[in-house]
């Protein structure tokens, strides 16, 4: 379950209070984890009725990653334009 609330979060579709410091955190645990936990967390997102999480697997963690990345500093136009 808090994979499926870290993708949720990531992805900006669940509001909580406090949403900033909550988000930073579980942007945090979710950037720590391996390709296969990703993975595993935007499945578990996607079995849990995530509309979002129902796209292509590999593109919901590109998804998650890229809104984190955000969620960070960076730039939506430097995420775009990065190469990872």
């Amino acid at each position: 379950m808090r994979f499926a609330v870290a993708v949720m979060m990531s992805l900006g579709l669940a509001v909580a209070v406090p949403a900033t410091a909550q988000a930073d955190t579980l942007c945090g645990e979710f950037n720590t984890m391996d390709d296969a936990g990703k993975l595993a967390a935007v499945q578990e997102a996607a079995a849990g009725g995530n509309a979002v999480a129902q796209i292509s697997p590999k593109d919901a963690v590109a998804l998650a990653v890229a809104m984190c990345r955000v969620r960070v500093g960076e730039t939506v136009l430097q995420v775009l334009n990065s190469k990872v």
